[in-house]
């Protein structure tokens, strides 16, 4: 499993860009690769994913798809087991 915390560098950010960066992770969420997504509370443009894929090379080919990769935002990428799961 990965978290990716995302925050957008972008300074003029569209609402065709936002409709495009929300198709996107709706798309991996639809298809159970993104498994919880959402706005961060203390940052303004940021948000997390927890994304569940086969590998980091895999999740790679996936960011690359945000209408806002490489230059208007950053991707934090974090590996991580998860002992412990209090969602099901």
């Amino acid at each position: 499993m990965f978290v990716i915390d995302i925050k957008l560098t972008a300074t003029n950010i569209t609402e065709k860009e936002i409709t495009a960066h929300r198709a996107w992770f709706k798309q991996y969420f639809d298809q159970g690769k993104f498994l919880l997504v959402g706005p961060r509370t203390d940052i303004n443009h940021a948000g997390i994913i927890i994304a569940q894929v086969d590998n980091r090379q895999e999740l790679d080919q996936i960011i690359s798809q945000d209408v806002f990769y490489p230059n208007d935002a950053s991707y934090q990428v974090m590996s991580f087991k998860a002992n412990l799961n209090a969602l099901t």
